[in-house]
């Protein structure tokens, strides 16, 4: 849309024999113009002699430095006020225009008005006119818009071509008159059938536009040249414009900034705002952010609104100058006190920052809101954005949405994905995925690389669009590419999970790295985790635990509980559980799934906390609720042992089922266990097996060692112990204590392997130094008896001991019989008899005979038969 005010012409001599219409004057001019090959000198006598149209001559060659003068302002306005005081109405015009620009004298625009005035009285229509635009503009009269309408439509009736411009241009904005576009083109047109340029470009406008007319570009093409080869400035830009835009004419960015350039040399602001543009994002020039600053410069010195916003931008960025954010604070304000739009934007986006300015939300939100309402589609954007999250205001999806569509409906990528999100997850609006993915494909089409990258996930669940893994690697490849943090992280987890790609950790580790230098929390997080697995890159424990720091030091909830887990196991760190616990209490507060399920663990088991199993299930019950396997799995073992809830097998078998449907392993095998045992499902000893087949395909250990368990005794398939010792082994080679103990009964009793009782001792002590009971307590019975080891019943009490405080019955007897002979340690008869009481109470029969032997010792005079037979 053009200025929303007329502007001043100078008049030239053709204007001035186009609209003259007094006769003699007529007949003066072109004397005057017969004398044009008249030598500079021969002028200058004439104008000394007192020859008025010499005078006038000689003031505008002095005025244009023309036909040999000199360019001299001063001279220029002495030989217009001489021909003005003889009567020259041309040179009453022009001294006025002298006075309103203080060309060869100082400013007096009330003077001008009245030069304008008095040549305005004795018909002459530029004088009319001009006397116009100072009512217009309030310059040397008081400001009356309806005044000047009155002198334009004298002039323009009169035919004369600036005052119809100016008319048109009154009704085309709206000014006094009632907005009438087609009336305007109307003066338009009279005016550019003239060759007056100015209406040639507004004239174009609206046919660039459909302003009044049918929208014609080509002939918005032809309006815009006409003026250009007038060396109009505007008419120039606006042809580059079409030019640059592919409007009326092919695309042709170096023939658009040819023409910028043109113009811009011209002192024309916009195009000089249009050239700087150019050198900002290398359209039809080199990339030059130098250059672009410079010709930013020159228009915002102009107070041209966009070349301020532009150049603030540049200071804001540090782009072709020193950053500094207060000077692009004070460019964006002078943009926004001129009404621009995305200046008041982008001043409420440093209020909302903080950049340049003191932060202040609440300033943000009311200048995001003027913008808005002027139609600025980032603004509304911005304003839903606040909305969206509470910035500034209270969070209101509906308005949040509102906003959106606002901007969404122009087209504006950004708003486009955020009302897609609102339509993913139901935020303002009714859910609906559809939706969301034509929104983000919309904006995927707008080139906005974030909704790419949400494309791409669409693409990877099949939310809104069919499944296709491949093509959700491509979208998100496409926006990685071009810099977007999220879509680099989420290409390296496809290349690490071998998703729509092929699996590849080193591409993984790329991708990661890349999104975690722009410091993309997520992205630092999986980075941390491939060094802490030694994934794609050497191992180095040290270097996952700064990745971690670095994520949680942004507040990234997972990578706050990572950083929990190393100071939980020592890796990277000393171990530290209490660090580990305020740790996880952090993440899980910001409602992290593992944290709360890491949280819970440490109430399940009194890890720096005092155990308490409601808590436990209270922090397990959060994650499961988020869907998190291994929560699900622990809250279902609170569910089937009444830790902490009310017993419910059913519950319990129900949890194991949801964790194991997201494949995860161990809830895979304890569902198998339900079915095994008839926990909460009706047994089904075939179905425990093909579960624990599936858990141990998985690496499950606890599913292998369940697996051979069930070869091992023939539940569920027919008894294999050649088959239970290779299951017992896999478990074993995970260094699984269970796995360890029962491949290590395996070669005890020569069951599935050839008898190795070395081996068997080997596989009894692994699993006895990681807290596993029954080879403690196996482990014990071999060094009592020196069964593949030396016979050391110190040994084996310590082993017994372990065991039994573990609550194992066998375990418990052979202490007792240690204790009670003082084999491996001191006699105590009165412990001896508690633990066989223990053991007995568990069902050992050996147990229930010593504790009957022993009763038997008590009855009197049996210590004197002992004493007897020790006699004889």
């Amino acid at each position: 849309m053009a200025e929303e005010g007329n502007e001043r012409q100078f008049l030239h001599p053709e204007d001035a024999v186009m609209v003259y219409i007094d006769p003699q004057v007529m007949q003066s001019l072109a004397g005057v113009a017969a004398k044009k090959q008249e030598s500079l000198q021969e002028l200058i006598s004439a104008a000394e002699d007192g020859d008025l149209e010499a005078e006038y001559r000689l003031g505008l060659d002095y005025c244009e430095g023309e036909e040999g003068a000199p360019k001299d302002e001063e001279k220029a306005f002495f030989w217009f006020s001489k021909a003005a005081e003889g009567g020259n109405i041309a040179a009453q015009h022009d001294l006025g225009l002298c006075y309103i620009r203080g060309i060869g004298t100082s400013e007096d625009p009330a003077r001008a008005a009245e030069l304008f005035s008095a040549a305005a009285e004795q018909g002459y229509l530029p004088s009319i006119c001009e006397l116009g635009l100072c009512y217009e503009m309030g310059s040397g009269v008081e400001e009356d818009k309806g005044r000047a309408a009155e002198l334009y439509r004298e002039a323009a009736d009169q035919e004369y071509a600036p005052a119809q411009c100016n008319l048109g241009f009154f009704y085309y904005q709206g000014i006094y008159l009632e907005r009438d576009v087609r009336e305007a083109v109307r003066w338009f047109d009279k005016s550019a059938q003239q060759g007056y340029p100015r209406a040639q470009v507004l004239l174009g406008e609206c046919y660039d536009q459909g302003v009044g007319v049918e929208q014609d570009l080509g002939k918005a093409v032809q309006l815009y040249r006409s003026a250009h080869e007038q060396a109009y400035a505007p008419g120039t830009c606006s042809l580059g414009l079409c030019y640059e835009l592919g409007r009326g004419v092919d695309v042709d960015w170096e023939k658009a900034a040819q023409l910028y350039r043109q113009a811009a040399e011209q002192g024309d602001a916009q195009a000089q705002c249009n050239l700087g543009y150019c050198c900002y994002q290398g359209i039809g020039v080199k990339e030059d952010d130098g250059q672009a600053v410079q010709w930013f410069r020159q228009a915002a010195e102009q107070g041209y609104p966009r070349a301020l916003n532009l150049l603030g931008e540049c200071y804001d960025r540090g782009t072709g100058v020193e950053q500094d954010l207060s000077k692009a604070a004070r460019l964006y304000r002078s943009a926004h006190e001129l009404g621009y739009a995305p200046g008041t934007c982008s001043l409420g986006l440093c209020y909302e920052l903080g950049r340049g300015v003191d932060a202040d939300p609440e300033k943000a939100v009311e200048l995001y809101r003027q913008a808005a309402e002027q139609g600025d589609v980032q603004a509304q954007c911005n304003l839903g954005y606040c909305y969206y999250q509470g910035v500034g205001v209270k969070e209101d999806n509906d308005q949040a949405v509102r906003w959106f569509r606002q901007a969404a409906e122009r087209r504006y990528a950004r708003a486009q994905m955020l009302l897609g999100e609102c339509y993913e997850y139901g935020y303002g609006v009714d859910r609906d995925i559809r939706r969301a993915a034509e929104l983000y494909q919309a904006a995927h089409e707008g080139h906005y690389p974030p909704a790419t990258c949400s494309l791409g996930m669409c693409y990877e669940f099949g939310n809104g669009v069919k499944q296709d893994l491949e093509k959700a690697v491509e979208l998100y490849r496409q926006a990685a590419e071009q810099g977007q943090a999220r879509a680099q992280c989420n290409l390296g987890y496809c290349y690490y999970r071998g998703i729509g790609v092929e699996q590849n950790d080193a591409e993984a580790v790329k991708w990661f790295a890349r999104a975690a230098e722009q410091s993309y929390g997520r992205a630092m997080n999986l980075l941390g985790e491939c060094y802490d697995r030694g994934a794609g890159v050497e191992q180095d424990h040290r270097k996952a635990v700064q990745l971690y720091r670095s994520a949680h030091e942004q507040d990234y909830a997972p990578a706050t509980c990572s950083l929990g887990l190393c100071y939980e196991l020592g890796r990277g760190v000393d171990a530290d559980p209490e660090k580990a616990e305020a740790l996880y209490r952090q993440a899980a507060l910001r409602g992290d799934a593992r944290a709360q399920c890491n949280l819970g663990f440490f109430y399940y088991h009194g890890v720096v906390v005092q155990g308490d199993d409601r808590e436990a299930a209270r922090w397990f019950a959060k994650a499961a609720e988020q869907g998190y396997a291994r929560a699900q799995m622990l809250l279902g073992e609170c569910c089937e042992n009444g830790y902490g809830v009310d017993r419910d097998p059913a519950r319990a078998a129900e949890l194991y089922r949801k964790a194991h449907e997201k494949g995860y392993a161990p809830g895979t095998c304890s569902l198998g266990r339900c079915y095994e045992s008839g926990t909460g499902v009706e047994q089904d000893l075939e179905k425990a097996v093909e579960l624990y087949r599936q858990g141990a395909g998985q690496g499950d250990a606890r599913s292998q060692c369940s697996l051979g368990l069930c070869w091992y005794r023939g539940v569920g398939v027919e008894q294999d112990y050649e088959t239970a010792a290779r299951w017992f082994f896999k478990a074993a080679e995970q260094d699984d204590p269970r796995g360890q103990y029962l491949l290590g009964l395996c070669y005890e009793l020569g069951q599935g392997v050839p008898e190795n009782k070395e081996k068997a001792a080997q596989l009894y002590r692994k699993a006895a130094d990681q807290g596993d009971r029954n080879a403690q307590c196996s482990l014990g019975l071999f060094c009592y008896h020196g069964i593949g080891i030396h016979q050391d019943r110190r040994q084996a009490v310590q082993w017994f001991t372990r065991s039994a405080g573990q609550g194992h019955a066998r375990a418990r007897y052979w202490l007792g019989v240690c204790l009670e002979k003082g084999q491996g340690t001191g006699q105590d008869l009165a412990r001896a008899e508690e633990l066989y009481r223990q053991a007995a109470q568990q069902g050992v029969e050996e147990a229930k005979k010593a504790l009957e032997r022993l009763e038997q010792d008590k009855k009197p005079g049996n210590s004197l038969k002992k004493l007897f037979g020790f006699l004889k």
